[in-house]
């Protein structure tokens, strides 16, 4: 009879096994924290839980201070999950918390049963900086006339404890800069308002700290409309054939003429004006120009900024495309001046545009020359305005002897003419810059740009 009561012990010990041992799972969630430093505000982070076992139970977020503990998260998973990221805003009045030291403490549970009526636990905590208070920003500059693809400055003060700061216009951002003055906390953001997006969106100036907290605050200014040209262009199979086909270096001779158009037009453009805001962005915090930017010499305009234009391959419209900069024309490989004082970022051939240069001048702003037949500039040179750096050509997708000029701010394409034009320099950059230095105390002027007396240029 115990040797009965025994096999049976075992045999229900051996199911036991069977059943269980599925359920148990001996490692334990993996908790990762996603902040950008020890500072919490009012800006959402992220917690990336997971599970590589019989997946996630619950997961709870508490936080500990001179307050009661805050439950921030308390999330109760169904069978099978195996991750979650678990976004976590403060609302400070809400939870009734205030800036100070605080801990962040996260508890996630999966679903072993290696503990018969508990999982395995894993708690992660992390000594944090409440930082509830935003940070002060004051708009000095004001009276703002901008034009719809047009650019634009504003002069403004943080509190010391900003990190980052500029200018939110829809989904673009414009850093600030260092205006350069005793008072460290003025900056400059020279801004665009682009020539793609509606009337309606608003200029916010924006002013954010370690924590994430934000202010913003709005700008008055007149927008002037400005009506863009739209043109159709026809293209031929032998402009395809002769000028396209090269500058794909590929072979297409299973592709349509079509195909291969909207390979360079459409493909190979976006790609080159994805490098040019990647090169942009990447500026100069110093203000190396000086007074109103050059047009090249005896030119001609040929071609408008934003002009729309509509491609068409034997009757049928195939592609749209905006033109973003002037075409200028003179003589065939006429010499090529710096618009401005600045340093070579790029010099290489790019696509669509052929050979080309860009020179940064500073705090954001990038002039582009393109089309070159030769270039006579490296990366890395300090140029002055009227300095020869190539000369003109139809490299790239040009349809005869020419110069492509853009001017860019941040990465995005604005209209050259402002730039050229001595009063509007005046007007919108020396004046507010001049204004601000005399309330804030300028501590170099000589960084700053200074008032040229040539004269404007026209388009």
């Amino acid at each position: 009879m115990k040797r009965l009561f025994y096999v049976v012990i075992i045999i229900l010990i051996i199911a036991g096994l069977v059943y269980f041992y599925p359920e148990i799972e001996w490692s334990s969630p993996e908790v990762k924290i996603d902040l950008e430093s020890d500072h919490i505000g009012t800006r959402p982070f992220d917690i990336d839980v997971s599970d590589k076992g019989k997946g996630l139970k619950n997961v709870k977020v508490i936080l500990s201070g001179d307050h009661e503990d805050s439950i921030l998260a308390n999330k109760n998973y169904p069978e099978g999950v195996k991750g979650d990221k678990i976004e976590v805003k403060l609302d400070p009045k809400k939870l009734g918390i205030k800036s100070g030291q605080a801990e962040l403490k996260v508890i996630a549970e999966d679903r072993s049963r290696l503990k018969i009526f508990a999982g395995n636990k894993t708690k992660v905590e992390k000594k944090v900086n409440l930082d509830l208070v935003p940070p002060k920003l004051d708009v000095i500059s004001t009276d703002q006339y901008i034009n719809h693809g047009g650019s634009g400055l504003v002069v403004y003060r943080t509190s010391p404890d900003t990190v980052v700061s500029g200018v939110h216009l829809g989904d673009y951002f414009f850093p600030g800069y260092k205006a350069n003055f005793k008072d460290e906390n003025v900056y400059l953001s020279f801004f665009a308002y682009p020539y793609d997006i509606g009337p309606k969106e608003k200029i916010i100036v924006v002013a954010e700290d370690a924590a994430g907290n934000e202010k913003t605050s709005g700008l008055f200014y007149t927008l002037r409309n400005v009506n863009y040209r739209k043109s159709d262009i026809n293209i031929s199979e032998n402009f395809v054939e002769n000028v396209m086909v090269p500058i794909l270096d590929e072979d297409v001779s299973d592709s349509s003429h079509k195909e291969i158009f909207l390979k360079v037009n459409n493909e190979m453009r976006t790609k080159n004006n994805a490098l040019i805001e990647e090169i942009a962005t990447k500026s100069e915090n110093d203000m190396m120009w000086e007074g109103a930017f050059r047009q090249l010499s005896n030119s001609k305009v040929e071609a408008n900024f934003a002009d729309e234009r509509t491609y068409i391959l034997n009757g049928e419209p195939i592609d749209k495309q905006y033109h973003l900069g002037y075409d200028l024309a003179v003589t065939k490989r006429y010499p090529i001046e710096a618009a401005n004082n600045g340093v070579v970022v790029y010099a290489d051939d790019l696509g669509i545009y052929g050979n080309t240069v860009m020179i940064d001048h500073g705090m954001g702003v990038l002039t582009l020359y393109s089309h070159m037949s030769t270039i006579d500039v490296n990366v890395g040179d300090q140029v002055k305005k009227n300095d020869i750096i190539g000369r003109t050509g139809e490299t790239g997708l040009a349809a005869g002897d020419h110069l492509h000029y853009g001017i860019y701010i941040n990465g995005v394409a604005v209209r050259p003419i402002e730039w050229w034009d001595k009063k509007w320099i005046d007007d919108n950059v020396i004046t507010k810059i001049n204004q601000a230095s005399g309330e804030f105390n300028s501590a170099n002027t000589e960084s700053l740009p200074q008032d040229s007396n040539t004269d404007s240029n026209s388009e």
